[in-house]
């Protein structure tokens, strides 16, 4: 940086031709800002697929500001002083830059190399749950749904959160590699009932839905997730247990999902659950169910 300000103040500094490469460079940046602002608009009308046109969108956009940044550098100074300057800017900006802006680009660089999350996936992150539309240099951007476990819809509201996020949080990647989930549902009931009779309906309620939500996959997403699950040396098939709690003994069916699914299947698998159990006489403990028609 002393070297440019020495350059500044030397005699070799022609005040026309600072001028002029003073507006090359203006030029060059807004040109720049154009042909992002351009290609952002331009890449849906060539592409119904959106995961392609935001990569190339990314990739587009590094691409301009690198070529950019080299011809700014190479209007100010000779081929031979070039690869010295551009080492001492960045030794500058490294030192006068914030800490959470070297670490965002760090963990840019972390996401595209190690791929934690890409365009497409559905996360929550520190209490944040979205669809990732996009990533950029310092900000991983969400499409907000709501919270997953609960009803997963879009929002229509748009989140940036920053790429540091990814270091300093856990991230819960729903779709990362298949688009199943494995989720449990509760039921309550009442001490002193007949454990054997409690189980025999809750297997049954378990395999009747599971069945139900076999056919809203489709058979090559199934051998996905499938092969996921036998690498964990886990079942896809529901699993049923039952716990004691201080009031009641809660009864638990453990089952896959598709992600998008979560909230309506855990409803069905409850609610059904509840009322078996209340309709073969179990003393089911007071809870909150929703009614619906299947």
């Amino acid at each position: 940086m002393n070297h440019f300000l020495e350059y500044l103040n030397s005699d070799q500094l022609d005040s026309e031709l600072f001028i002029e490469k003073a507006l090359y460079s203006l030029a060059a940046i807004l040109l720049t800002f154009f042909l992002m602002k351009g290609l952002k608009w331009l890449l849906p009308k060539l592409t119904d697929n959106e995961n392609l046109a935001q990569r190339i969108n990314r990739f587009s956009r590094l691409i301009v500001f690198f070529l950019a940044f080299i011809f700014i550098l190479s209007l100010w100074f000779s081929q031979a002083k070039l690869l010295g300057v551009i080492i001492l800017i960045i030794l500058a900006f490294l030192t006068l830059a914030s800490r959470d802006v070297v670490v965002d680009l760090v963990a840019y660089l972390y996401i595209i190399l190690r791929s934690p999350l890409e365009v497409g996936s559905v996360i929550d992150i520190n209490g944040v749950s979205g669809e990732v539309v996009d990533l950029d240099f310092l900000q991983i951007n969400l499409a907000e749904v709501g919270t997953m476990t609960k009803a997963r819809t879009h929002t229509g509201r748009y989140i940036s959160v920053p790429n540091r996020w990814i270091f300093e949080h856990a991230i819960y990647n729903y779709n990362h590699d298949s688009p199943y989930v494995v989720v449990d549902v509760m039921v309550p009931i009442d001490y002193g009932q007949d454990l054997e009779k409690v189980k025999k309906i809750t297997a049954k309620v378990a395999y009747e839905k599971y069945e139900g939500f076999l056919e809203q996959c489709t058979e090559e997403e199934l051998k996905l997730f499938k092969r996921k699950m036998d690498g964990l040396e886990a079942s896809t098939k529901p699993q049923i247990r039952i716990e004691y709690g201080n009031r009641s003994m809660n009864v638990y069916i453990q089952f896959f999902t598709p992600y998008d699914k979560i909230a309506v299947n855990k409803m069905i698998m409850q609610n059904a659950l509840y009322f078996d159990l209340r309709n073969r006489g179990i003393q089911v403990t007071s809870m909150q169910v929703v009614k619906f028609e299947e």
